[in-house]
């Protein structure tokens, strides 16, 4: 998903379903220095922002990382099956 200043509600539901749907692997390098060694524990507090401030366009970026995460976890074949 392409970066925006604030998401929807809906949006929002939808990446966090997911992540509560799917397993991955514990560790995720994004590149350019982005390096996740526990993806689940990063998720919770990330998830957590995205509930409560996704109308808000200072949390926007960190909303979109958890976009990211979930694209390079499908891109490198990390995603090792559903809950």
């Amino acid at each position: 998903m392409e970066y925006k200043p604030t998401y929807t509600k809906e949006e929002v539901a939808e990446l966090e379903n997911w992540f509560a749907t799917h397993t991955f692997e514990k560790e995720l390098d994004m590149g350019g220095g982005i390096y996740i060694d526990d993806v689940q524990m990063a998720i919770g507090p990330m998830l957590h922002i995205a509930r409560t401030k996704y109308d808000n366009r200072n949390f926007s970026g960190q909303i979109h990382h958890l976009f990211m995460m979930r694209e390079e976890l499908l891109k490198q074949n990390k995603v090792t099956g559903e809950k």
